[in-house]
């Protein structure tokens, strides 16, 4: 793959998927550099690296650290950093932290979770040349427990306000919008009515593309919750439960070091 810009990600729109996943690290960064069109560095670090309960403990700095990583280890693809809990509450501190966040990282997006009340914000953002993806439907932010997460726009007045809300945000300068957990007829006519990206998680097959977050893929933890959207692709967990119980069965025999591991 050839460094990607976003002109040709807009050339993709109607003709081809879009993808994303999400990356903390650097080995993560190498891996998935090239093999899709977007890296994410979500604030689910909070829940996926740290722990957290939800994603509203995420710190500025997190978001930092991380992006650089991320960052500075991508040649190909293009970088998204989100913005953390309560660090966009006004055009003055979101101007600020994105300005933080883009000239730390060098990241090329920055995604906020948007609904009717900071479309002004978005605004205010692109006109000072920072780029913008926008999030809608269900934005985690707002939730202390996530399995209480549910589908939106399954009906007609919360499907018509979600198409407003998109259109607006568009017209606010926004580059892409992901929709996540949105009923999928909506997220087609929202899809259809726009001239920027949709990226989906949790939005069926109409989106322009799909973004899913790295550790469920690849089921690097089982006992986290996984939503109805996920698609495990393989089992990264059980592989690195055989290699530890592999190690420890060598060292307790003492096979582990060997000659050939030896000086």
């Amino acid at each position: 793959m050839s460094k990607i810009n976003y002109k040709k990600l807009l050339l993709k729109k109607n003709k081809e998927p879009i993808s994303c996943l999400t990356a903390y690290s650097k080995p993560l960064a190498n891996i998935l550099d090239g093999n899709v069109d977007l890296i994410l560095v979500g604030d689910s670090l909070g829940t996926s690296l740290y722990g957290m309960k939800n994603t509203r403990s995420v710190s500025l700095q997190m978001m930092k650290n991380h992006g650089k990583a991320v960052v500075t280890n991508t040649k190909k693809s293009m970088t998204i950093i989100d913005m953390p809990y309560k660090t966009y509450r006004n055009k003055k501190e979101a101007l600020k932290n994105a300005l933080d966040i883009l000239t730390y990282t060098k990241a090329d997006f920055i995604k906020i979770e948007t609904d009717i009340k900071n479309i002004d914000i978005v605004k205010h953002l692109s006109k000072n040349k920072v780029k913008v993806v926008s999030h809608i439907g269900i934005t985690p932010q707002k939730f202390s427990d996530f399995s209480k997460i549910k589908s939106v726009g399954k009906n007609l007045d919360e499907s018509k306000s979600l198409i407003k809300l998109a259109k607006k945000l568009e017209e606010a300068g926004s580059k892409f919008i992901v929709l996540e957990c949105i009923e999928m007829n909506t997220a087609k006519k929202i899809t259809n009515k726009l001239s920027i990206p949709t990226i989906g998680i949790g939005a069926s097959k109409y989106c322009d593309g799909q973004v899913l977050v790295i550790d469920d893929i690849i089921n690097l933890d089982s006992s986290s919750h996984k939503p109805k959207f996920i698609k495990t692709y393989t089992d990264i967990e059980g592989n690195i439960i055989n290699a530890v119980k592999n190690f420890t069965k060598d060292v307790k025999s003492k096979k582990f070091p060997s000659k050939k591991y030896s000086y």
